[in-house]
């Protein structure tokens, strides 16, 4: 829910394929808050998704966080999430564990792993840890049932939980405990279509900061993978069909150290999203399926290529999605 590159979780499973994941190494997202109480909403869940959004971009807060992952790991952080100049900034620092750190500003992300080594990657947007950008529910409808949940109590202070319901097996959702006084989500559930929690992010403590004078400059909205407009690829390469609701808003060609090129084609279906990567075969390349917590990559073997999905999503949607890669010979090469 909060890095997304290609560059760290491929590197890590396989050591040498470039493109990953900030997300599995320096990702945030925790624990249980109790059952929602049903209670009459404040408003339209739509509504307090749109500002949930907007507090987000708009506030500046720090807060110890609580991060439940692989059905049992708990991480504690502290998170400093600050708008400086109309852009979002955050310092993540682990407090439990290897000590870990990432901060997050202007177009770099850079992370401190738990062997001491720094690592900086182009960040892809997002409004940070809790990155809820590009949410629009009007445009979720098809494949996301939007609903009011009840209220609940988080880091001591009043919330209402709305649910993004997945309506098939294809994708996950989204159940977010919003303050009822500032907007803020204080707790974040990643769901299956079964409302279980894959991954949870919770506030255990929070401090939020008086919102800037109405004449203060107020940050610009960052660019989203969520919002990005469909395109047709441009290459030889051709996925078609998608699994339902996914398409393509990003390609791209990425130089890797030893020369080659890897194309990077990223989908989406307005919340969840995986990127395919495309580069020469190798003696290492990655067939079948590998997982780390919600995260999942699925590869096979094309000719003289590897072809890799991943992403935060189920993996029957890789698995779907590296089926169907397949390329197409321009008319002046064919015999």
């Amino acid at each position: 829910m909060w890095c997304s590159s290609v560059k760290l979780w491929v590197a890590e499973t396989r050591s040498r394929v470039a493109g990953g994941w900030i997300a599995v190494l320096c990702a945030l997202i925790t624990p249980t808050g109790g059952a929602a109480e049903i209670s009459p909403p404040s408003a339209l869940p739509e509504v307090l998704l749109e500002r949930m959004n907007q507090a987000i971009r708009s506030l500046d807060y720090e807060g110890i966080v609580v991060y439940l992952h692989h059905q049992d790991h708990l991480e504690t952080l502290s998170l400093d999430h600050r708008i400086r100049d109309g852009q979002i900034s955050e310092r993540l620092i682990a407090l439990s564990g290897p000590i870990r750190a990432v901060a997050r500003g202007g177009d770099r992300l850079n992370c401190v792993l738990s062997d001491g080594r720094p690592i900086s990657a182009e960040r892809s947007g997002g409004s940070g840890v809790l990155d809820t950008s590009g949410i629009d529910p009007a445009s979720l409808h098809t494949y996301y049932q939007i609903e009011y949940l009840g209220v609940s109590r988080i880091a001591g202070r009043e919330t209402e939980v709305v649910g993004i319901l997945p309506k098939d097996d294809l994708r996950y959702g989204y159940r977010f405990y919003i303050d009822r006084a500032t907007a803020l989500p204080l707790k974040a559930d990643l769901i299956n279509r079964r409302q279980e929690p894959l991954e949870q992010l919770m506030f255990a403590t929070i401090n939020i900061h008086p919102q800037p004078a109405p004449d203060a400059p107020r940050p610009q909205s960052q660019l989203s993978i969520r919002s990005a407009p469909v395109k047709m690829p441009s290459s030889a390469w051709r996925f078609d069909p998608q699994p339902p609701g996914f398409n393509l808003v990003l390609e791209r060609r990425i130089a890797q150290p030893e020369g080659t090129v890897t194309e990077q084609f990223l989908f989406t279906d307005r919340l969840s999203s995986y990127s395919i990567y495309i580069e020469p075969l190798s003696p290492e390349a990655l067939e079948g399926t590998a997982s780390i917590g919600s995260v999942h990559a699925a590869g096979r073997r094309l000719g003289e290529y590897q072809i890799i999905a991943v992403g935060e999503v189920p993996q029957e949607t890789l698995e779907l999605s590296i089926a169907s890669v397949h390329r197409v010979v321009p008319q002046e090469d064919r015999p």
